[in-house]
């Protein structure tokens, strides 16, 4: 769990710019689809669920990209030195007790940059799904068999994505391999 820890420490910063345009590409297409919705008003059930669908999406893609600033400006602006600083300067009584000490300082900012992307990934699972219903009602409007495309194409892709990660990992290496068997011969034996 140590090494995943900080392994995500590590690549947050590309976390955070991926994120950004996932959020910021879902939010576009949010208000391009329901602007066109819209005007086409309740014609039927597949318009309404395509608004309401795209309606609950654009606050939590604002969100996520809330989130995500805040990560990148916790790590660039030292918010807590210098909020610190300020309640010193009004002489604020006791303020330290308030803040962790300046030697736990990253390890809090590290903390709350997991917790942070944490939600971000729930925000973003909900919003994405909420503009792939958004957009399969908006289709099925158009004709079933274009919802249905949609549908078999978005789960193509999924699968052709998963794939492409799984065929594109390295070959297990020979301490691997001898690692797996002596584990193997321990379980068994």
């Amino acid at each position: 769990m140590r090494g995943l820890a900080g392994l995500l420490d590590r690549i947050t910063p590309w976390l955070v710019e991926v994120g950004s345009w996932v959020f910021g590409g879902l939010l576009a297409l949010n208000l391009v689809v329901i602007a066109a919705l819209i005007t086409v008003g309740p014609a039927d059930a597949a318009v309404l669920v395509g608004v309401v669908a795209f309606a609950c999406a654009l606050p939590l893609d604002v969100t996520g990209l809330l989130l995500l600033r805040l990560i990148k400006d916790v790590r660039d602006v030292p918010i807590d030195d210098l909020t610190l600083q300020a309640f010193r300067e009004a002489q604020f009584p006791n303020i330290e007790a308030y803040f962790p000490a300046r030697r736990d300082r990253e390890a809090v900012n590290q903390r709350r940059s997991r917790v942070i992307l944490g939600y971000t990934v729930v925000i973003g699972i909900l919003s994405s799904t909420l503009t792939l219903t958004g957009l399969t009602a908006s289709l099925w409007h158009m004709a079933r068999w274009v919802a249905e495309l949609f549908i078999a194409t978005t789960v193509l892709s999924a699968v052709l994505l998963v794939a492409s990660m799984a065929h594109s990992l390295p070959p297990e290496s020979e301490a691997e391999k001898e690692l797996k068997r002596r584990l193997e011969t321990q379980e068994h034996g």
